[in-house]
């Protein structure tokens, strides 16, 4: 299985403090938006304590698992329609992973604007496995759709008048 997104992408599309917040299971220990973009990123935590600096790293695992457990989902919806995996990946996909693994992140308290994007990202996935929706260009531009092509000849004579 590979991942749609990446937890930088999660950062990117929400706020890095909003994931350390729903990220975070460290009773002890504090993890601000700055502590896991830095983590996220491979950047010098030398400010932060020990104790930061492991709860971050967990942090980060969090948004992985999270991240991986979107992938599956996806999947799950795909396997049925599309060759998997995918690759290239349909630039939609990196919205669509984001958005189901923010909803995870939250557990039970998900608010209704995040519960929304959810319900949205899974109606997209059910019309794909559907048919009746395409994913659209890949993030190389090219089509994402790994469905056959059809092409039909003219049956209007031909000819020019």
């Amino acid at each position: 299985m590979s991942l749609y997104a990446a937890p930088q992408d999660l950062l990117d599309r929400f706020s890095a403090t909003e994931m350390a917040q729903v990220a975070n299971r460290s009773e002890t220990a504090r993890v601000d938006g700055l502590l896991l973009s830095l983590t996220v990123a491979g950047g010098d935590r030398s400010a932060y304590s020990p104790e930061e600096v492991a709860a971050a790293d967990a942090a980060a695992a969090v948004l992985g698992q999270a991240l991986a457990d979107a992938a599956a989902e996806i999947d799950g919806y795909l396997v049925t329609r599309l060759a998997l995996p995918l690759d290239p990946v349909p630039a939609v996909l990196l919205r669509i992973a984001c958005d189901l693994a923010r909803y995870h992140l939250y557990d039970d308290g998900a608010s209704e604007a995040v519960r929304a994007r959810y319900e949205d990202a899974v109606a997209f996935l059910k019309g794909v496995a559907a048919g009746r929706v395409g994913l659209g260009e890949t993030g190389d531009g090219t089509a994402g759709d790994d469905l056959p092509a059809f092409s039909v000849d003219r049956h209007d004579f031909g000819g020019s008048y």
